[in-house]
């Protein structure tokens, strides 16, 4: 092993010092003693995903509002049921001329050769029914565009669907316009693609499985009082809004049966989030700790319980007919922390009263927090003080640095499981159309982890032994696997050569995949975030010796399969 001391001057921060570039030569041993254990598997929280026009939902266009061309009326109307705004239509034809005109808006990105299908539901209330819709590429021409014509009749609401195939992969501008005289109401408008699972984007919810979270924890929103569960279940007519909002007609379309459906769409097991009662969060609902407790206990009954309990019936007649089998349960202080050990004790004893097979947890316990080397926290502490766009250009990747540096802490400590990272499901995903390319930099790391899961550490002689180095080697079985899987974390900005011995577990390793994501600190300025690289290698493992390569600022996964 070579170690030395340098100082290396990064143009935006200043003199640092960190490990220069060097070989580690490292033993991986054998357990000590059997341990029990479980594998670790990051996943995500979730807010209150409301509304059609979400990130994650299906529907692609952009928005409520609309832009209405010269001569055209736009007016809305009083909300029939919430989300769905009804808007009138109303062309004054005062150039007496017989130009049609109406309405616009630009599209999300649209996916090539992709079925989409514009739903419209209206009725004419003046002159002629027919609307005219017309899809017109953005950058395009006329003859590029496509335009059909529905003929809505007077007085009676009528459902409309209209295909859609795009040409090109790009935004598209929709057009709805009437004829001179006449007028429309739209009771709802929609755009998706014919490939949507339950309204949310298939895309979206094809990366997240990629990313294979182990649990998402809801409700995230902080800083808002305890959750009322109750308003978020039942008719969405009649639920109240989950946050206050300057829209009164607004539901709440994202409550308990919802979240645990999106969970089950992504791959993810439900973590149920309980605020526990604070004095000064009363309010004539939850106006003290035992109410607040009575409410927990029946939010796992309405959830878990079965036969005739008041709660399971309530359940059915909501449309939930089976118990929606909520096993984690997580009590937090409406600002994220731990409860007090006799609040959390109070909690988790009426909350198992309904259902003694439940897993309760405080925050902390549950919920992995980032952490930062000494190395990275110098960093971060220099970025405070750094422009806004050189802290843009650096924040994504250092976050996934410090999930990293935590999960690692974890594996060491044998503390496996599924636990959520701070993150929110559309904080992993980019908004573009292909899959593979969805997910963030720090998406591609958690699932760089939750791939091949570790479960009970492996001692590693020869590594550094500091928890805040900038360089970490872990070494863990992966039942997953079939095998051992190596992590090598190194926040520096040198290159280190890491041998690696496994002859001491006497296990015939045959091959070995490192998957390797590492920051280029040094390239140009090209885009807002430092361009990260994702490198593959694969070697023979027969001699039981493997060499790799930690790159300047990388996170790297070593499979070692027998």
């Amino acid at each position: 092993m070579v170690e030395c001391w340098k100082t290396v001057l990064l143009g935006w921060a200043g003199a640092v010092t960190v490990c220069g570039a060097g070989e580690w030569s490292v033993r991986v041993l054998p357990e000590p003693a059997e341990t029990n254990a479980v594998t670790l598997r990051l996943g995500l929280q979730a807010g209150f995903l409301d509304g059609r026009f979400h990130p994650l939902r299906a529907e692609c266009l952009a928005g409520p509002e609309w832009s209405a061309e010269p001569g055209v009326n736009l007016q809305a109307t009083v909300a029939a049921e919430p989300v769905d705004r009804p808007v009138r239509v109303v062309h004054g034809g005062a150039d007496g001329g017989a130009e049609r005109r109406g309405i616009t808006q630009v599209t999300r990105p649209l996916r090539r050769g992709v079925r989409h299908t514009l739903r419209l539901h209206g009725r004419r209330i003046a002159g002629s029914g027919s609307v005219w819709v017309t899809f017109t590429p953005v950058g395009g021409t006329a003859e590029d565009g496509v335009t059909q014509r529905v003929s809505l009749k007077n007085g009676l609401w009528g459902a409309h669907d209209l295909p859609v195939i795009p040409q090109r992969e790009t935004a598209y501008r929709c057009r709805l316009a009437v004829k001179p005289g006449s007028g429309v109401e739209l009771g709802s408008l929609s755009l998706t693609p014919d490939d949507a699972e339950a309204g949310w984007d298939h895309e979206a919810l094809e990366a997240l499985r990629a990313m294979r979270p182990g649990v998402i924890g809801w409700p995230a929103a902080k800083g808002l009082g305890p959750y009322v569960w109750y308003d978020g279940v039942g008719p969405k007519a009649v639920r109240r809004p989950a946050v206050p909002s300057v829209l009164p007609e607004d539901g709440h379309t994202f409550g308990t049966a919802e979240y645990v459906a999106f969970c089950r769409l992504a791959g993810a097991e439900p973590m149920l989030r309980v605020t526990v009662f604070e004095p000064e969060l009363a309010d004539e609902r939850v106006p003290d700790e035992a109410a607040g407790i009575r409410m927990a206990a029946e939010w796992v009954a309405y959830c878990n319980a079965t036969g005739g309990h008041p709660l399971a019936l309530l359940r059915q007649r909501h449309g939930q007919a089976e118990p929606l089998r909520v096993t984690r349960w997580e009590l937090a202080t409406r600002n994220g922390e731990a409860p007090s050990a006799a609040s959390a004790a109070a909690y988790a004893a009426a909350m198992r009263a309904e259902d003694p097979a439940i897993r309760v947890t405080t925050c902390g316990e549950a919920t992995l927090l980032p952490r930062s080397d000494r190395y990275v926290a110098e960093i971060l502490q220099r970025l405070e003080a750094a422009p806004l766009d050189e802290r843009i250009y650096y924040a994504e990747w250092y976050g996934a640095l410090g999930l990293a540096c935590a999960a690692l802490d974890r594996v060491a400590q044998g503390r496996g499981g599924r636990v959520a990272t701070p993150l929110q499901p559309e904080q992993v995903l980019y908004r573009v159309p292909r899959a593979r390319n969805m997910l963030t930099d720090v998406g591609a790391l958690l699932a760089l982890i939750n791939r091949y899961p570790a479960g009970g550490p492996l001692p590693v002689e020869g590594a550094p032994t500091a928890s805040d180095a900038p360089l970490r080697v872990q070494a863990a079985r992966s039942d997953e696997a079939g095998g051992l899987v190596l992590f090598l974390y190194n926040a520096g900005t040198e290159s280190h050569t890491v041998r690696i011995d496994l002859a001491a577990l006497r296990r015939p390793f045959m091959l070995w995949v490192s998957d390797q994501m590492a920051a280029d600190l040094t390239a140009r300025r090209a885009s807002r975030r430092v361009p990260v690289t994702r490198i593959q290698k694969v070697g023979a493992a027969v001699s039981q010796t493997l060499v790799c390569v930690a790159a300047p600022c990388s996170f790297t996964r070593v499979l070692i399969k027998e």
